[in-house]
């Protein structure tokens, strides 16, 4: 197999072509016979694009995936709207092809979340539709001091507002599988959150986070939250004015402030906004494409895109 990088720096992802053989079964071996060394690639560029083998729809994504050491992690309390296309493989987003999501480690805003990110191009977009990625190290490098200082001391609270009578995002029943108000406080409860339950029927989720985290097998430290994304600043200002006529400010489905209460300064986010601007990867996907990522070392995002796009996901615990 051929080994070369993907971007232009070495701690960024690699790409993996075929040298001959193309197959299921090439591929099965190769992946079983260098298992350790494709750990230490992970390790090192933080990504893996497998590109160019036969890999033909959901199924034979999920065998690669497993065939890669992946076992499913459970999405509920996930944020982002999914679908399951078959078993533990899920559509990547369905946020509107017009919208850019911004970089960011999945499921930051819990104090548990997948160690490893699969993905899958079923169908690449006509334009656009690029999977965004950017090195954790290196984003924490680009935001100014007194900044990280601050996020690491006071740390992050994350706000969910469902609301009972407008549909703004995923409702609660979808977001925690389950219609049982009870079962929702438990599942919050074991996820670091509180519930605050309206006399309306609304719910307002709070969970607070650190604002980074240290990678288990470097010890290095790494940016890894969604501060900036949940934050209402990141909606366009008319889109935010009207929502919040609606439901009121400090009641958007996101919401995000300092651990202490305190609100996070509109001029910090810009500055975060520019870091990952700065660091932001971009590459075409192909038909067939897999791209495993670490989870911890990688963010990812998706630009917006013309066409129809399917990339499909899978989110490993390990």
């Amino acid at each position: 197999m051929n080994v070369n990088p993907l971007f232009s720096a070495d701690h960024h992802p690699v790409v993996i072509t075929p040298a001959g053989d193309a197959s299921r079964a090439a591929l099965n071996e190769y992946l079983e016979s260098e298992r350790g060394r494709l750990q230490e690639l992970l390790l090192r560029h933080g990504g893996i694009l497998l590109r160019g083998f036969d890999l033909n729809g959901p199924e034979d994504f999920r065998d690669t995936t497993e065939r890669l050491g992946a076992r499913a992690f459970d999405y509920i309390g996930g944020n982002s709207p999914r679908s399951r296309v078959s078993a533990d493989v899920y559509t990547s987003t369905e946020y509107p092809a017009s919208e850019v999501i911004t970089m960011h480690n999945e499921m930051s805003y819990l104090p548990k979340w997948p160690r490893r990110l699969f993905f899958y191009s079923h169908i690449p977009a006509e334009s656009g539709g690029q999977t965004s990625l950017a090195n954790s190290q290196d984003v924490l490098r680009a935001v100014p001091a007194e900044i990280v200082d601050r996020m690491r001391e006071r740390k992050i609270n994350y706000i969910r507002n469902f609301q009972s009578d407008i549909p703004l995002g995923k409702n609660w029943q979808t977001t925690y599988q389950t219609q049982d108000r009870a079962e929702v406080e438990s599942i919050a409860a074991e996820q670091g959150s509180t519930c605050q339950w309206q006399s309306n029927g609304s719910l307002r989720v709070s969970t607070r986070c650190e604002a980074f985290t240290a990678h288990p097998q470097t010890g290095q430290e790494v940016w890894f939250n969604q501060a900036e994304q949940w934050h209402p600043t990141a909606m366009k200002p008319a889109m935010r004015a009207m929502f919040e006529q609606l439901v009121g400010k400090g009641n958007l489905p996101h919401e995000c402030e300092y651990g202490d209460g305190n609100a996070l300064e509109d001029e910090a986010l810009t500055l975060v906004r520019r870091a990952l601007d700065d660091n932001k990867l971009l590459f075409d996907w192909q038909r067939g494409d897999l791209l495993m990522i670490d989870n911890i070392l990688m963010m990812h995002g998706r630009e917006s895109f013309k066409g129809e796009r399917k990339t499909l996901a899978y989110l490993s615990a390990t």
